[in-house]
């Protein structure tokens, strides 16, 4: 049996959590996380330390910790259990608990270290000098990288990482919970012909919020379900509400759509997507869905109408995406990648 820690500090989640669920006679998982992670129950057992980033997320605390530490992600204690487990598997490089552990690996105080990484823009997080410091030490001393996109893994190359270190696993979700369902949306108090139109995640510029807010102006019968700090279990529930999903998500200096399991999420629910091409977007959506140019809220609006005019049209988009979900984003078939990853290494 391998014991392994999955360290993610405050942003230990479900949703990637949901891909880490192995065989405990094969692989004994236990996640490491600050002392308030942003979701509650996880399906493995779970470590929690104290972290600066419990403090909050202050312009001037970030200001602070990027320029002494280089992050705030900090996990006080964490070198205490150097001698509970096989594999350290830390989240992106950039990250101080990655540091701590990476200098733990050149001390020889830790067995195996291994990196996900899902940044998509190289040399990103490099502004700062320390920061720059600590992402360059742990890509030194990392033995392997997980990535979760073609994207991420050709960034680590372009930042001198050997590629045979690397190796990408699509991020997958419980095909069980994630389906698609007849159960639609009723609210009395709403015209019978109204649509669902879903966004998901957070709620500042460069997810285009105010880009979707501008185009459903003008078009009638439209509610627009915004999903912000929901828990992660009342999701399935939520799609099951949803007739089309909008992602449109823009580019910024530092920032692209890395991943997006709101994707991933969507497309296990047979909800047609309408999305920006915008950062790793296209790459998981894989040709289903809507794609249109970034910033262009005339054809945003135009593609919103076709599909709102065109309830089988967006029912065979909904069963195109399923499909690929079935193929691509498993989160049982990506857990058995992973199993043979900590196994190999």
């Amino acid at each position: 049996m391998i014991k392994v820690a999955l360290v993610r500090g405050k942003y230990l989640n479900n949703f990637e959590g949901q891909n880490y669920i192995f065989n405990k006679k094969e692989i004994e998982l236990t996640g490491i996380s600050s002392l308030c992670p942003i979701h509650g129950n996880f399906p493995f057992p779970l470590i929690k330390l104290p972290s600066l980033a419990d403090l909050g997320n202050s312009r001037l605390l970030k200001f602070v910790t990027n320029r002494t530490l280089g992050d705030g992600q900090i996990l006080f204690g964490l070198e205490k259990l150097v001698d509970e487990f096989d594999i350290f598997h830390t989240a992106d490089p950039h990250y101080y608990y990655s540091y701590q552990l990476a200098k733990l690996k050149e001390r020889g105080l830790i067995k195996k270290l291994i990196v996900t990484s899902w940044e998509i823009i190289p040399f990103n997080n490099e502004t700062v000098k320390k920061k720059k410091e600590i992402k360059r030490f742990v890509l030194k001393q990392a033995d392997y990288f997980i990535c979760y996109t073609n994207k991420a893994k050709e960034c680590l190359i372009k930042e001198g990482v050997d590629e045979r270190k690397i190796e990408v696993v699509r991020l997958g979700v419980d095909l069980d919970k994630f389906k698609i369902r007849n159960l639609k949306f009723k609210n009395t108090n709403q015209n019978a012909k109204s649509i669902n139109v879903l966004f998901a995640g957070r709620l500042v510029k460069e997810k285009g919020i105010d880009d979707l807010k501008k185009a459903i102006m003008n078009i009638p019968n439209i509610n627009l379900i915004i999903a912000n700090s929901v828990d992660y279990e009342q999701m399935p529930e939520i799609y099951s509400k949803a007739d089309i999903l909008v992602i449109p998500s823009k580019k910024t200096k530092t920032w692209e759509e890395q991943y997006g399991m709101v994707l991933v999420e969507a497309m296990a629910s047979g909800v047609p997507i309408i999305a920006y091409e915008s950062g790793a977007i296209s790459e998981v959506l894989g040709g289903t869905g809507v794609l249109i140019k970034e910033n262009d809220i005339n054809l945003l609006t135009q593609n919103l109408r076709m599909l709102i005019k065109d309830k089988d049209l967006r029912a065979k988009i909904g069963r195109i995406e399923r499909r690929r979900a079935k193929v691509e984003f498993d989160s049982r078939i990506t857990s058995k990648k992973i199993l043979k990853i900590y196994q190999e290494i």
